[in-house]
């Protein structure tokens, strides 16, 4: 992961035990977990909750070495911890100017579609191909109607990466967009705001 999301493995390491180290030549952190005690402390931990394809099988090889049955994921809720971790892993939170008005996004992507499907069936939005790089689905939601549904879910099974800092700001965002404050004179206090929430958006990116 990220330096800015540090913590997050610590959180882990606590947990199961294992080992951090930054990477060398990169902004980043990798956390090891090498013993046999900590990997089946894990599998308990995670095994039934595995719903990525990619992720699925090699579970179902590692169970098959320590001979644990794998449990597959039942039907999932907008109470699972599930969505959650996959927006710490593959998710982001951007706003950009359409038309001369900000717009929020929050996104996942993925190689195969069938990974974030579920995300459209929970919270609405759309799915689209990206074509850029090797190519990738993405599901995006922009409606506040959305957007609230999904800062609802975090407010209760909240995210651990760095994301859950510009989560927190979407309230705001939310309010100075409905005031226009963007459109204001710059020497109006209403713009100063808006100069003040863009430099705390792009502390926490």
């Amino acid at each position: 992961m990220t330096l800015a999301d540090e913590h997050a493995l610590y959180q882990i390491k606590q947990k199961l035990g294992g080992s951090i180290k930054k990477r060398a030549g990169v902004k980043a952190v990798r956390y090891r977990l090498h013993h046999k005690e900590g990997m089946i402390a894990l599998i308990e931990r995670i095994n039934g909750n595995i719903r990525h394809s990619a992720r699925l099988e090699q579970l179902r090889k590692l169970c098959l070495i320590l001979n644990i049955p794998i449990i597959h994921p039942n039907t999932i809720s907008i109470n699972n911890g599930w969505f959650s971790g996959f927006f710490d892993a593959d998710g982001t939170i951007t706003y950009s100017f359409k038309n001369n008005n900000p717009q929020l996004t929050i996104s996942v992507s993925n190689k195969l579609e069938e990974n974030i499907k579920i995300f459209k069936l929970i919270f609405g939005g759309n799915i689209y191909f990206d074509k850029s790089g090797y190519g990738y689905f993405k599901w995006t939601i922009q409606s506040s109607k959305d957007i609230n549904t999904f800062l609802n879910y975090i407010k209760v099974i909240p995210s651990r990466s760095h994301k859950r800092q510009r989560l927190f700001l979407v309230p705001l965002f939310h309010e100075l967009k409905k005031l226009k404050a963007y459109k204001n004179t710059p020497d109006s206090a209403i713009y100063k705001s808006w100069l003040s929430f863009e430099t705390k958006w792009k502390e926490r990116g």
